[in-house]
């Protein structure tokens, strides 16, 4: 099965859809003295996975620049 490049070009329109919601839901956030440690955690852990789903694009984008077509 080949992939065309509309369809390669559309899958890079839903990540850049996804990363903007996601970076909208779960925004980066400076911890405040009254926050729990807990709250603090849990926080640090979404948008942990924000970055890594961020990270992880950048490299398949990256991979696929800098492969012969």
């Amino acid at each position: 099965m080949s992939t065309s490049l509309s369809m390669l070009e559309a899958f890079g329109m839903q990540a850049r859809s996804l990363i903007n919601e996601l970076e909208d839901t779960f925004p980066p956030h400076t911890p405040t003295p009254d926050q729990s440690i807990s709250s603090i955690m849990y926080r640090s852990g979404q948008r942990s996975v924000v970055e890594w789903i961020y990270n992880k694009l950048e490299e398949e984008n990256n991979g696929m620049e800098s492969s012969p077509l």
